[in-house]
């Protein structure tokens, strides 16, 4: 399991790379897609590991990323909801709060999901030490 969570890990961690260093290129259809396309990735991965997390300890920031998920994309589905409703562009302050959002809560997910397979990572290798017969 903890080699199924490194390469989802690095996976996300390369896709964001890649996104980061192509933001200033793509700024305005690749930027926001590569984003969208982590976020899910990070959804998924974050409904699929949050039993970890709040069993290892990390209770705490779990919750804090599940906030700040759901008030991001409440920013963004207001936009949206106000843009189509008022037929206006100086709504787009919404998508301008929500985007830098979701880019810093991406990499708070990173570092949070690293510190989970730190801590396995050397829960077994402890396991490892006591299991031995030296």
């Amino acid at each position: 399991m903890n080699l199924a969570r490194k390469i989802d890990y690095y996976g996300q961690l390369i896709l964001g790379s890649l996104i980061l260093l192509s933001g200033p290129l793509l700024l305005f259809y690749g930027f926001p897609a590569g984003l969208f396309i982590l976020g899910c990735w990070q959804l998924l991965s974050a409904v699929f590991n949050t039993k970890a997390f709040v069993h290892t300890g990390h209770r705490k920031q779990i919750w804090s990323y599940w906030i700040y998920c759901i008030a991001d994309l409440a920013i963004f589905f207001l936009g949206w909801y106000f843009e189509k409703t008022y037929n206006t562009g100086s709504v787009q302050v919404f998508y301008w709060l929500a985007l830098p959002g979701a880019v810093l809560i991406a990499i708070y997910y990173l570092k949070l999901y690293k510190n989970l397979i730190q801590f396995f990572s050397l829960r077994d290798e402890l396991d490892g030490l006591t299991k031995s017969k030296h």
